[in-house]
């Protein structure tokens, strides 16, 4: 699939449900610059956030976060990308249960497949370890990971799944907190209790987007809790590299149009400490953070 094929002048839409997927978006504006595979690039991060004090993960059921999140696809429309990109574990899990989904014109890409991918191909070059997916309830509750793992051949025992309740949001707040790295001690606690024999070699996928901000203090509770190799596993990096396969430069230079939109207001908190874990990455990703648009009637559902 390239839906980019022979444009010089592309458009492309990158949702998640909060913060995270900014990681993805900054990986991919950092790639245009280096690659220049395109001339001008339009390029919108989506805010998929429903209600200001209520993300996905509250809705009551999953039938509700589906249809919430179709009518956020709906609104996508309006800026007429050429490609969907859905930077969120979260909302992927939805997506194929979504009508859109049946009847959309314009591709979508979700970032489950990136991870599924990269955790097979480990747990495949690693035969004794074991992969524990970590992820929001929804993420951990839909399943998709491991039952993708499974589909492949590899054995369901090897695939330990943990979910990491409202670690997203206080990753948002300030990914190196105290409150943070507690919740972190708390979960990989509990994810060991699953795994049994510690020293066997472990892969810890985080699947979630917005576990790759706070990856220091995961690797040292890691480590410090698993007596045998820890391999990290951040899908972010495959799906932002995945519009550059062969990383040939094409032109000159490159004009990139970022604009993040949002129907709900993201707290002054928040927007610092986002956007200084993105601006070694891509300043233009953390400026576009910090001059958001905030739109009530992004979507409506």
């Amino acid at each position: 699939m390239n839906p980019f094929a022979g444009k010089d002048n592309i458009s492309l839409l990158i949702t998640d449900s909060g913060l995270g997927g900014l990681s993805v978006c900054a990986d991919i504006v950092q790639n245009m610059n280096r690659y220049r595979s395109f001339k001008n690039v339009k390029l919108t991060y989506f805010n998929a956030w429903p209600e200001q004090y209520r993300g996905y993960n509250l809705l009551p059921d999953m039938a509700e976060r589906i249809r919430v999140f179709d009518r956020a696809l709906i609104g996508m429309e309006r800026f007429k990308p050429d490609l969907i990109m859905i930077a969120c574990n979260t909302l992927s899990t939805l997506y194929p249960q979504t009508a859109f989904s049946r009847s959309a014109a314009i591709p979508v890409i979700d970032i489950i497949d990136f991870g599924v991918e990269m955790i097979y191909q480990e747990l495949v070059s690693q035969p004794d370890s074991r992969a524990i997916i970590l992820g929001t309830p929804t993420t951990i509750e839909a399943n998709t990971h491991k039952t993708g793992l499974t589909e492949k051949g590899i054995r369901a025992e090897r695939v330990i799944l943990q979910s990491c309740d409202q670690l997203a949001g206080e990753i948002e707040k300030n990914p190196d907190s105290e409150t943070v790295r507690n919740m972190i001690d708390r979960y990989v606690s509990q994810a060991a209790l699953k795994a049994g024999d510690r020293k066997r070699p472990l892969l810890a996928a985080f699947c979630c987007t917005h576990y790759g901000y706070s990856h220091v203090i995961f690797k040292e509770i890691l480590e410090r809790t698993f007596a045998g190799p820890v391999t990290i596993l951040n899908p972010n990096q495959a799906m932002g590299n995945c519009l550059f396969p062969d990383g040939r430069q094409e032109t000159d230079d490159v004009h990139v149009d970022l604009e993040v939109v949002s129907k709900i207001i993201w707290s002054d908190e928040k927007i610092v400490s986002i956007s200084k874990a993105l601006e070694t990455i891509s300043p233009e990703t953390a400026d576009a953070l910090k001059h958001y648009r905030h739109d009530p009637e992004l979507f409506t559902f």
